[in-house]
Formats: structure tokens, sequence, C-alpha cells
């Protein structure tokens, strides 16, 4: 009589889909292990910031931080991926690759660059690496000028955790720009950032205490300072696509005084006032 060979476990003769369902579930992390991932990486963004901030005023260069880590620190929910670093330069020779490599040279324990995804790129990619810990991350450098960045009045940086931040406003429509340049966006890795950044819009609308502030400032999206004409003209329609995709965060754009349509009530739809045919017998 032929023996029948019996699994033992462990997941042992099933098949190959169904093991790696099994071996992916069993993978998977705890909510309070996913939660102390998180920490950790925040805790290395945060260093990585305020190890190139600390760089950078030592050279005499302020800088502003916006994108997610700001956000984060504003009171987003959110751990950031990565730092963005808004750098003013005193002359216009200075770019981001510059600054880059001052960063390396400064710190080469810390910053390393990487080459870009685009083989054609001009520029590259630089990455912080602290020694007691596996894991890395991603520092954007950036100067006024690209993305109507601007250069932000000293007076203006708001100082949180030890690091400088961009004014809310700014964090504000550069979020909902990011989400629109995602949303429109030919590269399918990008457009799958749309909802990330239409998460976190929703988020910053949340947070009371900065928008009740700009209530009380007439057309703030108007601020020179902070926004070129660009920007401004280009908020504004943002701000209604934002709305359509989601109409329950109109009242709090109204709120902050943008004019939003409201969509017709249905008792108000004009209907065809013919008589119904009749059906015959």
């Amino acid at each position: 009589m032929n023996q029948v060979n019996t699994p033992t476990g462990g997941g042992a003769g099933l098949p190959p889909k169904l093991q790696a369902g099994k071996n992916r579930y069993r993978n998977r992390k705890s909510n309070a292990e996913k939660a102390a991932s998180e920490q950790e990486h925040l805790s290395l963004v945060i260093t990585a910031a305020e190890t190139a901030v600390n760089i950078f005023r030592q050279h005499n260069l302020h800088v502003a931080i916006f994108g997610s880590l700001a956000c984060k620190l504003y009171g987003n929910s959110r751990c950031p991926k990565d730092a963005d670093l808004l750098i003013f330069p005193p002359s216009s020779d200075i770019d981001a690759e510059i600054l880059k490599r001052l960063l390396v040279a400064s710190a080469p324990r810390f910053f390393y660059l990487k080459n870009a995804r685009d083989p054609a790129a001009t520029y590259r990619i630089l990455w912080f690496h602290h020694p007691s810990s596996r894991r890395e991350t991603k520092v954007d450098i950036l100067v006024p000028g690209a993305m109507s960045l601007p250069f932000i009045p000293l007076p203006r940086i708001r100082w949180a955790s030890n690091l400088p931040l961009a004014p809310f406003s700014f964090i504000l429509l550069h979020k909902l720009k990011g989400w629109a340049d995602h949303r429109d966006a030919p590269e399918t890795f990008k457009r799958v950032r749309q909802t990330t950044d239409a998460a976190d819009v929703r988020r910053l609308l949340d947070i009371g205490a900065e928008t009740q502030t700009l209530q009380g400032v007439p057309a703030w999206w108007e601020d020179p300072e902070l926004f070129d004409a660009t920007l401004q003209a280009d908020s504004v329609v943002r701000v209604r696509e934002y709305c359509v995709e989601f109409p329950g965060r109109a009242e709090q754009w109204r709120a902050l005084g943008f004019d939003v349509p409201k969509p017709p009530k249905l008792d108000a739809v004009i209907r065809d006032p013919q008589p119904a045919i009749p059906i015959a017998a």
C-alpha cells in the first residue's frame, strides 16, 4: 500500500500562492510595531533635518522646512518619509547641487549622494544615514525660483522643535499644489501620490489654531512675500478643483475666504415639464 505523506505544519505542502499568502500574514506587523517603526523613522527624519540646518547655519545660510515634515510639525498625524529644505543662498550662483555637496563634505558619515532614477538627470539625490540606525531617509534641497518657491523673510519663519518652518499658509498651498501636480502627472508612480497629498491637505484644514488665524487675514493667498502671481491664481483654481473632488471640505475653504460655488439643491433642479405619454392598454 502506498503511504500518503501529510504535512506536519508550518505551511508545508501548501501550493506556492497559498504559502506566500500565509507568509505575508505571518510577517504583518502589529499596531504597536507599526507605531514604533514610524516613531523610529520620524526620529531619523528630524535628525536629518536638524543636522542639515545646523551645517547650513554654520555657513550663514538660512533655511525653511516645508513639505510633509513641516506638516507633521504643525500637527499632521502622518509620518513624513523625508525632509524638504528650502535654502536661501546669498547668490544665485549657489544652486541646490552645490548645497548638497556642502552637506556631504561637512558630514560624510551622515550624508551621501545617489544617482537619480533618470540616467539623463543632471542632479543627484541626497540621502541621510545615522550610524546608529539601519534606516536612511532622503533630504530634498531646494532654492528660491523653482516651483514658485520664494525668499521667505526671516521674521516669518516659525520655529518648532528647534527646526525652522515655513509659514502655515505656505505649507497649505504648496501641499495643495503637490496634490494637483501629482494628479496631473503622466507618470503612474507620481499619480498614486495624490491620495496622500489630498489627505495631508484635509488634515491641515483640520488644524484649527492655524486655520482660525488665516480666517482673520483677507485674501491671505495673495501675500506677495510668500506667493508669486502664478501661485496666487493657480491656488484659487486648485481650491475649487479640490472641492469638486472632496465637496465635504468646501465649507472649510469658504471659511478661509475662498469663493467656492455651492452645488445646486436637489429641489432646484429644473425637470422636463412635458406630460407623461399614456401607455396603451
